[in-house]
């Protein structure tokens, strides 16, 4: 079992949330779907879901690299 600060704790049950959150891409709620619509809400949307992606593979490659996975 590794440490766990509250930071820690804090910082990975938020990227948990976000990446739960955009893992079902095509499941859109009726607002997002509505927003869609909207080529710039869409392009910032899609800018967000790959930020919280590309953070989640950066995480998953520290921890296999301390060795915490």
């Amino acid at each position: 079992m590794s440490f766990m600060d509250r930071d820690n704790i804090i910082e990975e049950g938020l990227f948990d949330k976000l990446k739960n959150y955009f893992k079902d891409r095509k499941k859109y709620s009726r607002l997002t779907r509505i927003l869609m619509k909207d080529p710039e809400w869409k392009k910032k949307y899609k800018a967000a879901e790959k930020a919280v992606d590309d953070y989640s593979d950066l995480m998953d490659k520290y921890s296999k690299r301390v060795g915490t996975k």
